[in-house]
């Protein structure tokens, strides 16, 4: 890479990761708070928040999924100033991921205390967490608007509109988890109900100040009815290709996530708990990096679509090996702080133990998954190579993920901890798929080039 096209990178880089990134930290600040302050009302209610989060995570990864495949097209429409064929795309994007989210949303509101019980036989966490589970699937519809109008304006480098509305919204949800979880300034004392709310109402005003911005400012999306809904038959055929491997994939991965929450859960309370608390520094870490695999997707999907597959190729590995470089700094920096941010959370003396032997694993991993992330998640799609990133993903997550977490933890009975670190291993194997994809080239591919809405 000449230095001309080294400049540029890093420029862009700059302009498109770090947004992102500020967007990601911001959120996943929001989810340390919920932790910390629905944490001093003690283990039961931490864990009902963790079982709530994972039913949560299982339509956010599928919308999210929906997302990626809207935002690989809107990268290469933009590559080519297609404004016309993303407003089109966007509309396909919003018919699917409303029934997704509506329905989603419509189950769990109806079976709160059904959908716990896949998780968990602890009766407290049941009986304390349904309300929570019940309040927050109203924002799944919210949250679907907001990942799909955010993943156009990421695509098109808008990227610091998503950034400030996080900010603002999060500041509302802060605010609102103080006056409800606590009864402060004569608000009702909810506990978990007023964690619940606080989050509902915060998506609400996001997803609101997301669309308004877009109109407001007529950036890409804001699109009238007919636009908005005028794409092409190619184009919808091409994207529903695409986008389902997309989305198949991060279902099978929120499964794959959703059998080691059960195997954490049915290894105790303590060591569900002891997960519970890793998991808003584990977001936090992967959120620092994520700007770094939005950028990847956004950067290298221009490049294909203008045609530049020389240069794509170059930004793949420079996105890859500076993904590796900051994760490792990132992971000894968690090594070193990991006894002060278990000791935030009032929990058991065993709980406190576990969460720290938990963390240290996470840290020993999160190079290969930031990695996986960029690879998976930014570069391989951004050429629409989704199928291949449907095969890899599965077949690491059950073949290797899945049974090692079953037989550590349930046949030979081994420490949380290590059953932790045994299935992490699935991200190795994910790291050698993906590279030896990565310099085939056979993920190169210029979606867009005889498409248009």
């Amino acid at each position: 890479m000449n230095i001309a096209l080294k400049k540029d990178f890093y420029r862009n880089v700059y302009k498109i990761a770090v947004p992102v990134t500020l967007q990601s930290l911001i959120m996943a600040l929001l989810t340390l708070t919920d932790q910390l302050m629905v944490g001093q009302l003690g283990d039961v209610a931490i864990a009902s928040v963790g079982m709530s989060g994972k039913i949560y995570s299982v339509i956010s990864v599928v919308l999210a999924g929906l997302a990626t495949g809207v935002s690989v097209y809107a990268a290469q429409f933009w590559g080519k100033r297609d404004r016309k064929s993303i407003s089109g795309l966007l509309g396909v994007g919003l018919l699917i991921g409303f029934g997704l989210s509506f329905l989603f949303s419509l189950f769990v509101f109806l079976k709160p205390q059904l959908c716990l019980s896949l998780f968990t036989t602890d009766t407290k966490v049941i009986e304390n967490g349904y309300v929570f589970l019940e309040i927050t699937a109203l924002t799944y519809v919210p949250m679907m608007l907001t990942m799909l109008y955010s993943a156009i304006l990421r695509s098109t480098r808008h990227v610091k509109l998503p950034m400030f509305v996080s900010l603002i919204t999060v500041g509302l949800n802060i605010a609102l988890n103080y006056l409800l979880i606590f009864g402060k300034l004569g608000f009702p004392e909810w506990g978990l109900k007023g964690a619940a709310v606080a989050t509902l109402t915060a998506r609400i005003v996001e997803c609101l100040f997301i669309i308004g911005a877009v109109y407001k400012f007529k950036l890409p999306g804001g699109a009238d009815f007919k636009d908005l809904f005028s794409a092409s038959k190619p184009l919808i055929s091409k994207f529903l290709r695409t986008t389902y491997p997309i989305v198949l994939t991060e279902f099978i991965w929120v499964l794959g996530e959703t059998v080691y929450a059960i195997i954490y859960s049915r290894m105790g309370t303590s060591e569900m708990t002891a997960m519970t608390i890793t998991f808003p520094l584990q977001g936090i870490c992967i959120g620092l990096l994520a700007g770094l695999s939005s950028a990847g997707g956004v950067m290298v999907g221009n490049k294909l679509g203008a045609g530049e597959e020389e240069v794509a190729l170059q930004y793949a590995k420079r996105f890859i090996r500076l993904g590796i470089g900051v994760s490792l700094v990132v992971g000894a920096i968690i090594v070193l702080i990991s006894p002060f941010y278990v000791s935030a959370f009032k929990v058991s003396d065993e709980t406190h133990r576990l969460g720290i032997y938990l963390v240290w694993v996470f840290a020993a991993f999160l190079w290969v998954k930031v990695s996986n992330m960029i690879m998976a998640g930014g570069i391989l799609n951004s050429g629409g190579d989704s199928k291949f990133v449907f095969a890899m993903e599965s077949t690491a997550t059950w073949l290797i993920g899945v049974p090692s977490g079953l037989l550590m933890s349930f046949v030979w009975k081994q420490p949380i901890f290590l059953v932790y670190l045994v299935l992490s291993m699935e991200e190795v194997v994910r790291f050698v798929i993906g590279m030896a994809r990565i310099r085939s080239r056979k993920w190169m591919k210029n979606l867009v080039g005889d498409l248009a809405a």
